[in-house]
């Protein structure tokens, strides 16, 4: 397993440059490749100018984030489709094997059975363009309550019902595992043990509020991991581990709860918490070959970050301080 940084799972801006640097700095093994910039940058400049910087700074490009929407209209899904075979081929490029897709909780024109079959029949055609490209595709899902409750029809929104949609499908699709997801649902760690770990392609981790009840939380109020404890992480860590899982383990937290936050400080906050689950998992970290941009001193200490003001943020001496909500 490597520790990985998505600009999706903590919501970061910035150039590219600025982002590996920040990776590197605190500890990340590992990030998501933004494909489609990457494609723009592959047709003007090459793919060695456009992997470039990964290359140089010595991360791991974890994961592709698929622009397919898998219960939209024929029309909409065979169009983003077209497009996938290219973003498989520019992953392959980047030495990525692992892309993410989301399984909306609801449909409004499809019953559960229909709509089952409509996702197994269109994974069966992503599953084969990915594995031409050695590329397993995970699955997440959408676990909150809230997020279903308006659909017409309800459809998979936790692992139980995932298991059997990967199950039927091509070898190719697998599973994203994100403990949010199993502690909204109300199940266990356990699952992991049914899936063959090539299946498994991405961990996330977060934490939840200590006050809300489990099926009662929404999207908004997932935290940035180890804020409360109320999410036990290295459980996660050490289940995925002990079924031979060795890809990508990704913080997420909402914009919300890290509203006024600087941009450094998400990620050295994700860094460190990350760097505690793994010694208290008891697994190897390799030591960091990039000295850090920032210094001890010019950050507070980890306890007192969330929840400060936004003008308590020092800026770098390099550069504007931005926010996860800039």
């Amino acid at each position: 397993m490597f520790r990985n940084l998505s600009t999706i799972g903590l919501p970061l801006s910035g150039r590219p440059s600025e982002l590996i640097e920040l990776a590197l700095s605190f500890g990340f093994d590992g990030m998501d490749i933004d494909i489609l910039d990457f494609c723009q940058q592959a047709e003007i400049y090459g793919v060695d100018h456009a992997r470039r910087l990964m290359v140089s700074a010595r991360l791991q490009a974890s994961s592709i984030h698929l622009p397919i929407t898998l219960g939209g209209d024929d029309a909409t899904f065979a169009s983003e489709a077209e497009q996938l075979p290219k973003l498989f081929e520019m992953a392959q490029a980047t030495e990525c094997s692992r892309a993410t897709a989301t399984v909306v909780p609801g449909s409004d024109e499809h019953a559960f059975k229909d709509f089952f079959e409509l996702h197994r029949s269109r994974l069966d055609q992503i599953g084969s363009m990915a594995a031409k490209h050695d590329v397993t595709v995970g699955l997440a899902i959408i676990p909150e309550a809230d997020q279903r409750a308006d659909f017409s029809h309800q459809f998979i929104y936790n692992y139980e019902g995932l298991l059997g949609l990967i199950s039927s499908s091509h070898d190719s699709i697998g599973v994203v595992l994100d403990n949010w997801s199993l502690h909204v649902g109300g199940e266990s760690v356990s699952v992991i043990s049914q899936l063959p770990a090539n299946r498994i392609v991405e961990l996330r981790i977060s934490d939840a509020p200590a006050d809300v009840a489990a099926n009662e939380l929404g999207a908004s109020q997932r935290l940035m991991p180890g804020e409360t404890g109320v999410i036990n992480s290295v459980e996660l860590l050490n289940t995925a581990e002990k079924a031979g899982f060795e890809g990508p383990v990704t913080p997420w937290a909402t914009r919300e709860a890290l509203k006024g936050i600087g941009r450094e400080r998400i990620v050295r906050l994700a860094g460190d918490r990350l760097e505690t689950f793994w010694k208290d998992a008891g697994l190897p970290i390799v030591p960091r070959w990039f000295a850090p941009a920032v210094t001890d001193e010019q950050e507070t200490n980890n306890a007192e970050v969330l929840g400060l003001p936004e003008e308590s943020d020092k800026p770098s001496e390099s550069a504007a301080p931005q926010t996860a909500d800039a």
